[in-house]
């Protein structure tokens, strides 16, 4: 059998290409509803009010995922559908999958660094995220609206 020789330079390689690679990370339900939740306040909903503002993990035909490489979070007031927010499991970026409104508020940043971190995964352009949705007009939210008695 031969003998295979990884000198210095192939192995500082082979150490630099996996560490490249991005790793697709999940999302606990727990930590996706935390996330809509912040997302909803910063829409300017009292997300404390919770017999009218549900949160729920929704999931595509046999459990597979809504939208492929996306957590999905559907955010209701009164039962009526306000947002159907989908999380980047690689970036932590949330955009609205029916408006094309991307969350990028500031208190959702450390959310996202930590995943990016974790995955290697470089943050998505407002038309890149749209791309993988579907939507053609993405519209980057980043201003927090205050809470006005919602």
């Amino acid at each position: 059998m031969p003998v295979i020789r990884i000198t210095p330079l192939i192995a500082l390689l082979l150490v630099a290409l996996a560490q490249a690679q991005t790793v697709t990370m999940h999302i606990t339900t727990s930590g996706a509803i935390d996330y809509a939740r912040m997302i909803a306040r910063d829409e300017g909903y009292d997300v404390k009010k919770t017999t009218v503002y549900t949160f729920d993990l929704l999931s595509g035909p046999g459990g597979q995922p809504f939208h492929q490489g996306y957590t999905a979070i559907g955010f209701d007031i009164n039962g009526d559908p306000r947002n159907l927010i989908v999380i980047n499991n690689n970036t932590g970026q949330a955009i609205d999958y029916n408006t094309c409104e991307i969350f990028d508020y500031p208190d959702l940043k450390p959310f996202q660094e930590r995943i990016m971190h974790l995955s290697k995964a470089k943050k998505k352009t407002a038309q890149e995220l749209a791309d993988d949705v579907g939507c053609s007009s993405p519209k980057v939210l980043t201003k927090p609206v205050s809470l006005v008695g919602r």
